[in-house]
């Protein structure tokens, strides 16, 4: 019996060495800005999978892993919200194309880069994986009697094991103070919690 097992350690050993050069690397992101290639890394290093980042194309950063590892890297960035989706600011998105823009474009514009700043910042808070938000600004008519009044509505998506109820009126806040004329009661806020990993 001693000299069967002795005899297939050998053979273990190099089964084992030879399904450990199988393991290639493979890209698990790209193009990334630098804060959110270490955001990446944090995570899977926390988690126990090793990774590497290397220069990408202009300025940002590709995060590698063994190909073993990517089907957990990629479960467990999705629970985690990482990377996080690129949001454009107001410099971005409120320009324009051409030498003259009527003032429906300039409307349309200004609501997108606002909702888009509003959804950056509501997805910077501690617990929100992401955030969207959308915005109606009434084209009202400056004579008439009643005007329509602006809304918003936020749709948040958290973290499986956060619970962000007491700062949604908080997140309400910052959305009422944001855009003129809308107030507390013309404001929804969504949340979508993840579900809980599976063990």
């Amino acid at each position: 019996m001693k000299t069967s097992r002795a005899f297939a350690m050998p053979f273990a050993f190099a089964a084992a060495l030879l399904l450990a050069g199988c393991d290639k690397e493979a890209v698990l992101h790209s193009s990334l800005e630098e804060r959110q290639a270490n955001l990446v890394m944090a995570a899977l290093l926390d988690a126990g999978i090793g990774c590497r980042k290397s220069p990408g194309e202009e300025g940002t950063w590709n995060v590698t892993i063994m190909e073993s590892n990517f089907a957990e890297a990629v479960n467990l960035l999705e629970r985690k919200g990482l990377p996080r989706r690129a949001h454009q600011g107001i410099g971005e998105v409120f320009k324009k194309t051409g030498m003259i823009s009527s003032p429906s474009e300039e409307r349309i514009r200004f609501m997108d880069a606002l909702a888009q700043d509003l959804a950056k910042t509501i997805s910077g808070v501690d617990g929100v994986v992401d955030a969207r938000v959308h915005i109606v600004l009434p084209e009202n008519d400056p004579f008439a009697r009643h005007a329509l009044p602006s809304s918003a509505a936020v749709a948040i998506r958290s973290r499986w094991d956060v619970d962000i109820t007491d700062i949604i009126p908080s997140i309400k806040g910052l959305v009422k103070n944001s855009i003129e004329g809308l107030t507390a009661e013309k404001i929804m806020v969504t949340v979508f919690r993840d579900a809980p990993p599976k063990k």
